[in-house]
């Protein structure tokens, strides 16, 4: 039923959660998991105040330096996570990518363009007022996406 599934991954315990349901459901049907991780791009806020929005130049390094720092916690957590079910599933055909942008869109691309079954994504478990004004990666991806997406709940 599923032949790849994509489940994306950032490290947090809901991501956790959603790694363990994807890498079921791909024991059960035999397929191809994907897991992604997607860094967020680091905004320069701007201050109108200084002029033009300008910002000094050593402001642009220090974000640099910090989207770099970021890149590589995700890389780690995603090796960690490949590394655990390749040794619980050895059999298991595992990918992992690294990518960066703003997670809902970047994922949903994603599971376009390498045409996905299914992807598993967590969620922190925020519901009623606080998850509609806060908003969600995962309710942007079922709004957004026309794969199936199983969203796995965590209230950690």
């Amino acid at each position: 039923m599923y032949k790849k599934i994509l489940v994306a991954f950032d490290g947090s315990e809901p991501s956790k959660h959603a790694l363990d349901h994807g890498v079921s459901v791909a024991v059960r049907w035999n397929s191809e998991l994907e897991i992604l991780s997607v860094v967020p791009r680091v905004m320069m806020p701007v201050f109108p105040d200084e002029g033009f929005g300008a910002a000094p130049i050593s402001a642009a390094q220090d974000m640099s330096d910090y989207q770099d720092k970021m890149k590589e916690i995700y890389a780690t957590s995603l090796k960690e996570a490949e590394n655990d079910v390749r040794e619980t599933f050895p059999n298991l055909k595992v990918s992992t990518k690294l990518l960066e942008g703003k997670p809902s869109s970047t994922i949903v691309d994603e599971a376009e363009t390498t045409n996905v079954d299914l992807i598993v994504i967590g969620s922190r478990g925020l519901g009623g007022i606080t998850g509609w004004i806060l908003g969600s990666t995962s309710r942007r991806i079922v709004e957004s996406c026309t794969k199936p997406v199983l969203v796995v709940k965590s209230t950690s």
